[in-house]
């Protein structure tokens, strides 16, 4: 699954940059709003999952901001009381630097903050079977690229590396690990 992704959004992107390279558009002193997609994998997790949410960006030539709101799918893990199914929505804010090398491709790097709501959902076999959720907080570094694709249309893709302890005492996993996602915004 994650090669599928992988391949699939160098495809898009691909595709995506070469038609954006024959236009010259320039976004900038604009915000905007889009979905966005991705795929984040824990060190401690069994399997990755793929998320979807939205986002809103704002966009001057050498600085922006970006907040989202996701919803993460269900990552298992196995701990020595049982295995634990964890689902997450995390609301996210970053703030991004930008260095523009063409009128519609702009590269940048972005630090930020986020509360992760997690959902615990336990096994039946489990120590402690009553599910649990509770609120995490972290913090994120990455870097990524804005590809102009119209005049109020951009595609960026970008990978996050999540810094976020778990606080569960019953399963005290890692939740820190790769996120890559990709979003289209349109802005107005």
């Amino acid at each position: 699954m994650k090669k599928l992704f992988t391949l699939l959004s160098v495809g898009l992107l691909t595709a995506f940059a070469s038609q954006a390279m024959a236009q010259e558009y320039l976004i900038e002193n604009s915000s905007g709003i889009g979905p966005k997609i991705g795929y984040y994998k824990a060190p401690d997790a069994e399997d990755g999952t793929m998320f979807i949410g939205v986002q809103s960006r704002t966009k001057g030539k050498y600085f922006g901001a970006e907040f989202s709101a996701e919803y993460r799918g269900e990552q298992g893990y196995t701990t020595t009381g049982g295995d634990v199914t964890v689902r997450q929505i995390p609301v996210t804010g970053s703030l991004m630097v930008f260095a523009p090398i063409a009128k519609n491709l702009s590269p940048y790097g972005l630090a930020g903050l986020g509360a992760y709501y997690t959902i615990y959902d336990y096994d039946d076999d489990f120590l402690n079977p009553d599910d649990d959720t509770e609120v995490n907080l972290g913090y994120h570094l990455g870097f990524g690229a804005d590809i102009a694709l119209s005049e109020s249309a951009a595609l960026n893709v970008d990978y996050r590396y999540l810094f976020l302890n778990g606080d569960d005492d019953i399963t005290e996993k890692e939740f820190s690990g790769n996120v890559i996602s990709a979003g289209l915004t349109f802005y107005f």
